[in-house]
């Protein structure tokens, strides 16, 4: 589908284009959102480095998306 399609579909859905850019926004304030607000002070009173810190969210995440239905 060419560009102009895409375009054209916005312009005509433009409250459910909307709605999605702010639902996203909203959805923001979830565990990223509140990992990256704490991440600094867990790191420090763990002594993890980016790396570890890192690989656990990954196996925190890959884990709650398993048990998804």
């Amino acid at each position: 589908m060419p560009l102009g399609a895409y375009s054209e579909f916005a312009l005509k859905n433009w409250r459910f284009v909307g709605f999605g850019f702010v639902m996203t926004g909203a959805s923001s304030f979830g565990q990223t959102f509140f990992v990256g607000i704490f991440e600094l002070s867990v790191q420090q009173a763990f002594g993890l480095d980016h790396t570890t810190w890192g690989s656990i969210y990954m196996i925190g995440t890959l884990a709650s998306a398993l048990i998804l239905p």
